[in-house]
């Protein structure tokens, strides 16, 4: 039987370090926690209920969950999201319990978690909105994705067909072409039927 508050303990330590505690021991340590589902045994003060998953959990203000992202040192909730790249079941439910963020900064007076009120974009080409679109609306790109099929979220999402690729060359050639004058484009062809040489 896993000791909650013990637990909580380990991986706040191990969320405010460095080096091979992060990599190797946070990861060890989460995944004994989601295994007994250590989050249903805490109370959240907000809701005076059970933390609804571990996305929230994690972040919450020690004593009562790790502080992921709190403090100048500690790991934030999508660091360790990439940490996990080699756990794709663990990875998987990061992703799926992101913690909710809300929008703006704090007032400075407030007593808000910082933490939970960052705004993070959630549209475009940011890898978290592109791991969430995979997750939601391309289940076998995702799961490519997770087993390393891809280097990066953007690849999946290219290859899903939502994202598009940035800097095409043939769509920048065309676009000058039409900006070129006459002698631009004579000097080009020129120079294409030359072999690309200078």
């Amino acid at each position: 039987m896993l000791d909650i508050h013990a637990a909580t303990n380990k991986i706040f330590d191990r969320v405010h370090r460095t080096g091979e505690e992060i990599k190797n021991d946070l990861p060890n340590w989460v995944e004994r926690f989601v295994k007994v589902k250590g989050w249903t045994k805490v109370i959240d003060p907000a809701t005076g209920n059970p933390f609804e998953d571990v996305g929230q959990w994690l972040v919450a203000n020690y004593p009562l969950g790790p502080g992921m992202g709190q403090g100048r040192y500690a790991i934030s909730y999508d660091e360790f999201i990439a940490l996990c790249d080699d756990r794709p079941a663990l990875k998987d439910l990061l992703v799926k319990h992101r913690p909710k963020r809300g929008k703006g900064q704090p007032k400075k007076e407030s007593n808000v978690d910082i933490v939970n009120n960052t705004s993070e974009r959630k549209t475009g080409n940011s890898r978290m909105y592109i791991e969430e679109r995979l997750q939601r609306d391309h289940q076998q790109i995702w799961k490519d994705y997770l087993a390393g099929k891809y280097k990066s979220a953007r690849q999946a999402g290219i290859a899903a067909g939502f994202v598009k690729q940035g800097h095409d060359p043939v769509k920048r050639m065309k676009n000058y072409w039409l900006k070129a004058t006459g002698n631009q484009r004579k000097e080009f062809m020129k120079w294409v039927e030359s072999g690309c040489k200078d």
